[in-house]
């Protein structure tokens, strides 16, 4: 897969992604080139397909979209697509990349399923998905490993599989097609480098986190505690093991975060992987008039314009974000028909992101606002496409 840069330096892992832009330019307008870091010579777009590809510098640059449908091929086929949760802004953004950019083919048939949080619904929708004849399939199973069965029997039938943002487990290749995703723990060291910089080494710190159990959480607390624990000045109030769980839902968030509020005196620091969750976090320091604490979070809306009212008062907190990458649906999307058409997609499947926003950096935090607070800009989706494809 792709080359894997260290946490460590990531001031020089967005050099090195940056000067590959010039390449990735010229890949935007047909031409064909290798794809992304690591890759060798010989994973090159089929000549006889027309694949129009691109490095992975490109795909985190442009949020995943490319001028291209030669994935679409010719065949008539159905896609199933399956949200796992589907409650929240963050399925929304997700269900539009997908939708999006599976409405570029004609000849694709959509078919749509949402589980609410249910793993048996997952599970029978997965089932019945391949029971209904669909030739591709995008899924994301948020129960994890707990929907691999499922995944492979689809396999099996023939179904073209592609899981994305949260990890099945299994094998890429065997048990479905590719995994789709960030790498989480990537993230976590990323953040956790920078929290000790934020906090200058000495501090008390909370993680929040999805479903007790999933995969995306559990990856991104083992990346922050393996730098943190070089670091005992910094001190993780929720655990090594374990995270405070929100189920993604931002009035849990907010609840959970009262509660550690009023356990600890002293809460300096913040990690979550849902930038929602983040913000409700915020609202209730806020409400227990407590100094806001700094943040390395994926990105929403709300974040930056938070950071933008605070910052020149006493009240002003330094903000980190990586992409929300619901735009890793559009690549998900795309080696799923792909592979159904019998086309060869090069595309990256893992994506090592480098900082979205850095407020200690000089990568000012956005802010758009006559957007809602849970819309994540750096998907690259506009609120038409959203209100159009980010339901079922």
């Amino acid at each position: 897969m792709n080359h894997r840069q260290t946490a460590k330096h990531p001031d020089r892992l967005r050099r090195r992604l940056t000067s590959r832009l010039v390449l990735a330019l010229a890949i935007a307008t047909g031409a064909t080139a290798a794809v992304g870091a690591g890759a060798s010579a010989s994973h090159r777009p089929h000549a006889s397909t027309k694949v129009v590809t691109a490095t992975m510098a490109y795909e985190i640059a442009h949020a995943g979209q490319l001028k291209t449908n030669a994935f679409c091929g010719t065949k008539p086929i159905t896609l199933g697509i399956l949200d796992g949760l589907g409650v929240n802004a963050w399925s929304q953004y997700s269900m539009a990349a997908v939708r999006s950019e599976a409405a570029k083919c004609k000849n694709v048939k959509q078919v749509v399923e949402i589980a609410d949080g249910n793993l048996q619904t997952a599970i029978s929708q997965i089932n019945s998905m391949v029971s209904q004849g669909v030739n591709a399939m995008t899924v994301i199973p948020d129960f994890g490993a707990a929907e691999l069965p499922a995944i492979e029997a689809a396999t099996r039938a023939g179904v073209k599989v592609v899981p994305w943002a949260a990890n099945p487990g299994g094998k890429p290749g065997v048990d479905y097609v590719s995994y789709v995703d960030w790498v989480p723990a990537y993230s976590g060291r990323l953040f956790a480098h920078w929290m000790v910089n934020a906090l200058h080494g000495k501090g008390n710190v909370i993680v929040l986190g999805g479903p007790a159990g999933n995969p995306v959480s559990a990856s991104m607390l083992a990346g922050v505690v393996d730098v943190l624990k070089s670091h005992p000045g910094i001190r993780i109030l929720t655990g090594t093991k374990n995270w405070a769980v929100t189920n993604w839902d931002p009035a849990t968030a907010q609840q959970v975060t009262a509660s550690l509020l009023a356990k600890y005196p002293t809460i300096n620091g913040i990690f979550s992987d849902y930038g929602t969750d983040g913000l409700s976090a915020l609202h209730a320091f806020q409400a227990a008039n407590r100094k806001l604490p700094d943040l390395a979070v994926a990105d929403a809306n709300g974040l930056g314009c938070l950071w933008k009212q605070n910052k020149n008062t006493k009240n002003a907190f330094a903000l980190a974000t990586v992409s929300t990458r619901n735009w890793l649906g559009r690549v998900a999307a795309r080696k799923a028909i792909a592979a159904a058409e019998g086309i060869k997609d090069t595309e990256p499947s893992l994506y090592d992101l480098t900082f979205y926003e850095n407020s200690l950096a000089g990568m000012t935090p956005h802010c758009a606002p006559k957007q809602p607070a849970a819309a994540y800009l750096s998907d690259s989706i506009a609120p038409s496409v959203l209100a159009k494809w980010g339901k079922p």
